[in-house]
C-alpha cells in the first residue's frame, strides 16, 4: 500500500512532472488511509464514490482564492459534510472527513496546467489507490458504528453542526489574515478534533493534540527536503508505511503520521525549514484552541445529545 501510494509521485519525478505526481500521490494517500476495513460486498461502488467525493473537495479547494466569498462558502460545505459524516458514521465517515481536509489543504496548491490538471491528477491518484485498497484492506467482520441523522429533531446534533461551521468559518477567517505556507491548516486542524459531544472532543484534543503538533513539526521538516524530490517522496512513503502498520486505534501516533504526511504534500513551500515548521505548529495549536472555544456548545455525552 505504501509503495502504491507514492508510485505516482515517483513516476512524476522520473517523467519531469513532479508536481502532478505529488498531487496524484496526495489523492492516493487520502483514499488509502480512509478504510481500516471494507464491507464484505459493495466495495467497488464504495471506493468509487469515496474517490469522487475526495477529489471533488480537493478540486473545489484548488478552485477558490483564500479569503474570497467562495472560499468561505466551501469552508461551510466542508464543515457540514464532515458533520453529517460524523453523525451518520459508517464506512463513509472517514473518507468525508479526509475530503474536508483535502479542501483546505488544496487552497493555493495549483500546479502548472491549472485547476483541471490538479483535479484530474488528484482523481487519478484516488482511483489508482482504490485498486490496492480493494486488494489489501481486510473485510470487516461487523459493520462500523453508525448513527441516525435527526438535525430537525435533535438540538444536540444542531449544536454540533453549528459548532463545526463556527470553527470552520473562524479558522478560515484567521487563515485569510495569516502569512506563511498552508494557512488553511488552521481550520483543518480545528475540524479534525471536533466530535458530536464534549467528552469525545476532549478525548480527541488530548489524544491528537501532541501527535498533531509533533506531526506538524515533522511535516515542516520533511517539506524542507522538497528540493531533493526522491528523498522527499521516500520519507513520505516511509511514514505512510508506519501509519498503516500502527493503525487508527493507536490514535496519537497515527495522528502524528497523518499530520506529517498531509503537510509534506505542498506545492508552494517557501521560506526556511524552521520558519515553515514553526508556522505549522502554531497553526495546529490555533486550530485546536478554536475547537476548545466551541466545547460549551456541544452536548455533554451522547445520551444527553439524544435527550436534549
Amino acid at each position: 500500500m505504501a509503495l502504491a501510494i507514492i508510485a505516482p509521485w515517483v513516476a512524476g519525478i522520473a517523467a519531469g512532472a513532479t508536481s502532478h505526481g505529488m498531487v496524484a500521490s496526495f489523492g492516493a494517500y487520502l483514499l488509502g488511509v480512509s478504510f481500516p476495513r471494507l464491507p464484505p460486498s459493495g466495495r467497488a461502488p464504495l471506493l468509487f464514490a469515496s474517490a469522487i467525493a475526495i477529489s471533488l473537495f480537493a478540486t473545489l479547494g484548488a478552485s477558490v482564492s483564500l479569503g474570497s466569498g467562495l472560499f468561505f462558502a466551501g469552508a461551510v460545505i466542508a464543515a457540514l459534510a464532515q458533520c453529517l459524516g460524523e453523525l451518520k458514521g459508517g464506512y463513509l465517515r472517514l473518507p468525508i472527513a479526509l475530503g474536508a481536509l483535502a479542501y483546505f489543504l488544496s487552497v493555493g496548491q495549483v500546479p502548472a496546467g491549472g485547476i483541471t490538471a490538479y483535479g484530474l491528477s488528484f482523481l487519478a491518484g484516488t482511483l489508482w489507490a482504490g485498486i490496492f485498497v480493494s486488494l489489501a484492506i481486510p473485510t470487516a467482520t461487523s459493520p462500523p458504528e453508525s448513527g441516525r441523522l435527526a438535525l430537525a429533531a435533535d438540538p444536540g446534533q444542531r449544536r454540533f453542526a453549528a459548532g463545526m461551521v463556527a470553527v470552520s468559518l473562524a479558522g478560515s477567517g484567521l487563515a485569510s489574515l495569516i502569512p506563511g505556507t498552508h494557512p488553511c491548516w488552521l481550520p483543518a486542524a480545528g475540524l479534525r478534533v471536533m466530535k458530536p459531544t464534549r467528552q469525545q472532543t476532549l478525548y480527541r484534543m488530548r489524544a491528537r493534540g501532541l501527535g498533531t503538533t509533533l506531526g506538524a513539526a515533522a511535516g515542516g521538516l520533511i517539506l524542507g527536503l522538497s528540493p531533493v524530490p526522491w528523498l522527499h517522496a521516500a520519507l513520505v512513503g516511509s511514514l505512510v508505511f508506519a501509519m498503516l502498520m500502527i493503525g487508527a486505534k493507536k490514535y496519537a501516533p497515527w495522528s502524528f503520521c497523518l499530520t506529517a504526511i498531509a503537510l509534506a504534500f505542498n506545492l508552494q513551500a517557501d521560506g526556511s525549514v524552521l520558519a515553515i515548521t514553526a508556522n505549522r505548529v502554531l497553526l495546529t495549536i490555533g486550530g485546536i484552541a478554536l475547537a476548545a472555544l466551541i466545547l460549551p456548545l456541544l452536548a455533554g455525552t451522547a445520551a444527553s445529545a439524544r435527550k436534549a
